[in-house]
């Protein structure tokens, strides 16, 4: 289990993880056609109607000017004759937030093609009361001839008119939209014209920079002319604009996305990301050590990278802590399942002399590596103000734990995770840990670590002790029993800080002869301890 994600920004001081992030965004009000409705957060957080004496919900009309800016974007044609230097500044993007929230899309692509501001914040037109969902600008309209607001955006980006005055669209916010990436990744083709996307030429652009074969480089051709033969007819081709400087979470998951960066200086637009997630692709290869020439490196500071046969190719891990060294700003470093001593005996202490000269490195996360024995060589002489570690499944022994507590900098950590390591036999330096943590740590975690129920009482007990902590991890692979659970949750309750405890394991560890009996009896036992929350006064921790 995770309990924050290391690609985020976290502020442990204030962040209250017991809130739903979507809830809190929606601001008190909803729009219904010309009418606004006034909303209200009940105690837990959840919005309901203002209602009035007879319990109707309480309206009001939509101000003149908002009403007038609905009937505007609903007629395309007569955006066009708007004069864009005559309008007040603040025009355009009200009217654009407008049009996204009326879903008419031509007036979007016609909004953004006349952008008349240096940049464009996608996250910041959107309209406030929409929740961003998973899948927000790339869920296609049945109304709307199966375009999506990505379409639209896509549109007036590649028939940019020449007034425009736009130089940068910032794509970023939306790092769980994986489809987006890939949409943004195509502008470089879909800007090409199409007599100029010959899988021939298109690879002799890409063999420059990627590993690709001629055959992979023909499907991806096909593949563009299938999924935008309508949005084709709609774009001018090759016409010269920018140039436009595309900031997004990039995602280098798929081979549209390693393709549209080795593209890009072929067309007007340029890619710049602070967030990297990258991983193997099959047939498409981006070399680590040329990822700078497609993305600048000092503006990359969140960066994962997952690969886990990288031990077993020395090139290829070579290849890797050269392209760390290239990044000053980084501030979160993700490799997991990547980082394996028992493949390369070495990889510990060499990762180690790169991560020293990383002066604004703060989060680390190594889930799911082999480091047995190897944490002493990993942080030796490491002197950033590490605020977050993961070494989730990493196989740690009682040498690790040690050399975690004699680690200078262990009591500077806000959240550190050492789940799904076997910690059976020396739960006493789990607490010695804890001692030395206690004035910093907001989120911990020793879920699946095999603790015995006095391990666990331990731990939790002195727990007690930690002035911060918001969250605790103390999941076993089965359910303590009812008396021991009872008195876990009575030591939990004194935690005068503590938001969320993480106690129950999933449902596959309860009784039942199918899955739909495990979770109820899951939900069944989750609801008692939640009622001796209650009891205690403490209705405000968030069990699972």
């Amino acid at each position: 289990m995770s309990l924050t994600d290391v690609m985020d920004d976290v502020d442990y001081e204030r962040q209250n993880f017991t809130q739903n992030e979507a809830l809190t965004q929606h601001p008190l009000w909803l729009t219904e056609s010309h009418f606004v409705y006034h909303l209200q957060r009940n105690a837990d957080g959840h919005l309901t109607f203002k209602r009035d004496f007879d319990g109707e919900p309480i309206c009001s009309p939509r101000p003149l000017k908002e009403l007038s800016m609905q009937n505007m974007v609903a007629k395309p044609g007569r955006m066009e004759c708007l004069k864009v230097h005559e309008m007040p500044s603040d025009l355009y993007p009200a009217l654009l937030t407008e049009a996204i929230f009326q879903r008419s899309l031509q007036t979007v692509s016609h909004l953004v093609s006349t952008w008349p501001h240096p940049v464009l914040d996608v996250r910041g037109v959107l309209p406030p009361e929409e929740i961003f969902r998973c899948e927000h600008l790339t869920m296609p309209f049945d109304c709307q001839d199966n375009l999506s607001l990505m379409d639209s955006l896509m549109i007036g980006l590649l028939n940019l008119k020449p007034h425009s005055r736009l130089k940068l669209v910032n794509f970023t916010g939306f790092k769980h939209d994986r489809k987006m990436v890939r949409e943004l990744a195509r502008l470089p083709i879909l800007w090409m014209k199409p007599s100029d996307r010959q899988p021939g030429y298109i690879h002799s652009l890409l063999r420059q920079t990627i590993v690709i074969s001629k055959d992979k480089v023909q499907r991806y051709v096909n593949r563009i002319a299938c999924i935008y033969a309508n949005i084709d007819l709609q774009v001018r081709h090759g016409h010269t604009i920018g140039p436009i400087t595309i900031m997004f979470d990039c995602k280098i998951m798929f081979d549209d996305v390693p393709i549209g960066l080795a593209l890009q200086f072929e067309t007007p637009f340029r890619y710049i990301c602070q967030r990297v997630w990258t991983e193997p692709i099959v047939d498409v290869t981006l070399p680590l050590a040329v990822m700078q020439k497609v993305l600048n490196p000092r503006c990359i500071s969140h960066l994962e990278i997952e690969d886990p046969d990288i031990c077993s190719d020395l090139t290829r891990w070579d290849s890797l802590l050269e392209a760390l060294l290239l990044l000053p700003s980084l501030r979160a470093l993700s490799l997991p399942n990547t980082v394996h001593a028992d493949r390369h005996v070495n990889a510990a202490y060499e990762l180690n002399q790169v991560l020293r000269p990383l002066r604004a490195l703060q989060r680390l996360n190594l889930a799911s590596c082999n480091l047995r024995d190897c944490v002493e060589q990993l942080l030796h002489n490491l002197d950033q103000d590490l605020s977050y570690l993961s070494l989730r499944d990493c196989r740690l022994s009682e040498l690790d734990i040690q050399a975690l507590i004699q680690w200078p900098l262990i009591d500077g950590l806000r959240e550190l995770n050492l789940s799904r390591n076997n910690l059976k036999t020396f739960a006493v330096l789990v607490v010695g840990l804890l001692h030395k943590m206690a004035a910093t740590i907001v989120c911990f975690s020793v879920s699946f670590c095999s603790l015995s129920l006095v391990g666990l009482q331990q731990t939790v007990q002195k727990c007690k002790e930690c002035l911060r902590l918001k969250i605790l991890g103390i999941q076993s692979f089965t359910p303590p029993p009812l008396t021991e659970m009872r008195e876990i949750i009575e030591d939990c309750a004194d935690i005068a800080t503590l938001q969320r405890c993480i106690l129950l394991p999933e449902a596959y560890a309860f009784p039942g002869s199918q899955i739909s009996q495990r979770a109820a009896n899951r939900e069944t036992i989750a609801l008692m301890c939640r009622e001796i929350l209650v009891q205690l006064g403490r209705a405000d921790v968030q069990l699972e």
